[in-house]
């Protein structure tokens, strides 16, 4: 009888860089930017501090990546909701949902984000991650033309209109951490919308 065959045992290539970016989010989260470095990122995912070379040359482009990678996975959420065909209001609550639930599973990280600059990164990484940012912002452009019946062309500042969206999920995670409540944000989304296209009501 032959003896059995032995099967390969397959690793994830990106198992050490996954372990890695999820080391250094939690350190920053818990210490900042200027207090969190390589080493201590080193020994938090397990890995020799070569290892961690191999990926990130240095403590810029680890942040960076760690920023990179939360901002491409709202963009590829949008993307995939422009191809819905979808629209009209039903296409802005979908967008609100999808800003809302960004907004709530990196609402630990992002308060680490100061006004303007990104701490921690370096000029070139801002620049970077300024022209990631840029282009999510084109892409809730892009869908809040899409949701009007007209293609676009009665909204009125366009860059601004998508800022205000944008800026509207952001307040309602923040509002969510004074309230101290751990109600998903998405169920917020028809109550965004609604004070998107109708504003405050306030009389003065």
């Amino acid at each position: 009888m032959p003896p059995a065959r032995v099967r390969p045992v397959v690793r994830d290539p990106d198992a050490k860089r996954r372990r890695i970016l999820e080391a250094a989010r939690r350190l920053l989260v818990e210490r900042g930017f200027a207090d969190t470095c390589l080493d201590d990122v080193a020994r938090e995912a397990e890995v020799a501090k070569g290892t961690l070379f191999l990926h990130y040359a240095n403590k810029d482009e680890l942040f960076f990546a760690v920023f990179s990678e939360m901002v491409e996975s709202l963009r590829l959420e949008l993307e995939v909701l422009g191809k819905t065909g979808v629209g009209g209001k039903e296409l802005l609550v979908a967008l609100a949902r999808a800003l809302l639930g960004h907004f709530d599973r990196h609402r630990d990280f992002l308060g680490q984000v100061g006004a303007g600059r990104l701490p921690g990164c370096g000029e070139m990484s801002q620049g970077r991650l300024r022209a990631l940012y840029a282009r999510n912002h084109e892409l809730v452009k892009s869908l809040l033309r899409a949701a009007s019946k007209d293609g676009g062309a009665s909204l009125r500042a366009p860059d601004y209109a998508a800022a205000a969206l944008i800026g509207l999920c952001r307040s309602a995670s923040v509002r969510k951490s004074i309230e101290g409540h751990d109600r998903p944000l998405e169920a917020e989304a028809e109550r965004v919308v609604g004070f998107f296209l109708n504003g405050a009501g306030l009389t003065l």
